[in-house]
């Protein structure tokens, strides 16, 4: 990849490596740099499910670890833009009525006024992932923690320039592959604040807590129709007797869903696995807030100190510093530190050829010129004389 050839600083050199070294501070974003903008570009790539393009306002931030040895390698990012205007589970968590058009007798301004709101101080959160060798220590973790720092607020300041009163209280996400994610799980308020930030309710004592689907209500889950492929859309072109060419190339499902339509198979047919929403704030009123579309007291804006989210984040990899103290019962101490020491052996061993996203495509090539070879033989070997 040319980012990879263009931008070396960027990624560890393992034989300097320390996990013990790591020192993260962000940096924010500068959506106008070239330099920034390939490096989200990648991060965006590395994900295992990509992310919708950013609309609307973008914030991003990047984390880089000063405490490295002759570089200062990039840890993450995380990457945020606009919230979508409708989301029936996130609606459904704060209360919001069902939006309708202007034109629908069923337009409720007062509805709409709160909604849009609640809108103005959440983002979504497209991106949170980390680059080897840190994705083995957990910088997902981190970086989806760091919108909620100070600086995360200046962020969110410079993207909502015209706003007179920028205050990012929310930060909604989706999860892909399931209703789940580790990045998302396990932000404890009660070590993150030192007991100072009461956690919102329903979220168990964490910041990010999952929006579970009332009962009744249909899950939300991966649809797969975007795969088809190029002769499949044409064979329902054919089986419909549309002209090709006929549909733009800008909605290249129309074909597909006449197709369905036709046959008499429902959309359902490509649902694929359930996926999860999470919502994290801080505070117990800021749910409150949302909810009525009212903005939060100044005094009511918690945020998390960096210098403790990165203690509370090393515990996960190294012994227990002063910045956070040992939370593990004495019962489960030992096997605490058996996990801390594997993250951090794990680590250390991050063989340097795997820390670039390019040797993927070269394990690619090399297992289709393996699965080629063996075919060939195959065939030599039942056309035989």
């Amino acid at each position: 990849m040319a980012f990879e050839s263009d931008h070396p600083d960027v990624f560890a050199q393992m034989a300097l490596f320390q996990p013990s070294a790591i020192q993260p501070v962000m940096e924010i974003v500068d959506f106008t740099d070239r330099r920034h903008h390939a490096i989200l570009r990648y991060l965006s790539s590395c994900q295992s499910v990509t992310s919708r393009k950013l609309v609307g306002r973008r914030m991003g931030l990047l984390l880089w670890d000063a405490g490295q040895t002759g570089h200062t390698p990039l840890i993450g990012a995380a990457i945020l833009a606009s919230p979508r205007f409708s989301q029936r589970l996130r609606d459904g968590s704060f209360g919001w009525e069902p939006d309708y058009p202007r034109t629908s007798r069923n337009f409720d301004e007062a509805a709409r006024a709160v909604r849009l709101a609640g809108l103005a101080r959440m983002m979504q959160l497209a991106v949170a992932c980390a680059l080897p060798p840190y994705n083995l220590l957990s910088g997902a973790w981190l970086a989806a923690l760091a919108p909620f720092t100070a600086v995360g607020q200046e962020a969110f300041r410079r993207a909502v320039r015209n706003e007179p009163d920028p205050d990012l209280a929310a930060v909604v996400t989706t999860t892909g592959k399931g209703v789940s994610g580790a990045p998302f799980r396990g932000h404890r308020l009660v070590q993150l604040s030192n007991r100072s930030i009461e956690a919102a309710p329903g979220s168990e004592g964490d910041v990010y807590a999952r929006v579970k689907p009332g009962e009744g209500s249909a899950t939300l889950r991966a649809y797969f129709d975007g795969l088809a492929s190029t002769t499949t859309k044409r064979l329902a072109c054919d089986l419909l007797g549309i002209e090709e060419g006929s549909i733009s190339e800008t909605d290249p499902d129309r074909a597909m869903a006449f197709a369905l339509k036709k046959l008499g198979i429902d959309r359902s047919v490509f649902a694929g696995n359930e996926m999860g929403i999470h919502v994290g704030m801080l505070g117990r009123e800021t749910r409150q807030h949302l909810s009525a579309g009212t903005p939060r007291p100044t005094n009511k804006r918690p945020r998390l100190s960096w210098e403790t989210v990165v203690a509370v984040w090393t515990k996960k990899f190294l012994p227990v510093s002063t910045g956070a103290p040992e939370t593990a019962t004495q019962a489960s101490l030992a096997e605490h530190n058996r996990a801390r020491r594997k993250k951090h052996d794990d680590a250390c061993a991050y063989p340097q050829s795997k820390v670039k996203l390019s040797h993927l495509l070269a394990e690619h090539s090399s297992r289709t010129a393996d699965e080629s070879a063996t075919a060939s033989g195959r065939s030599e070997l039942t056309s035989g004389p």
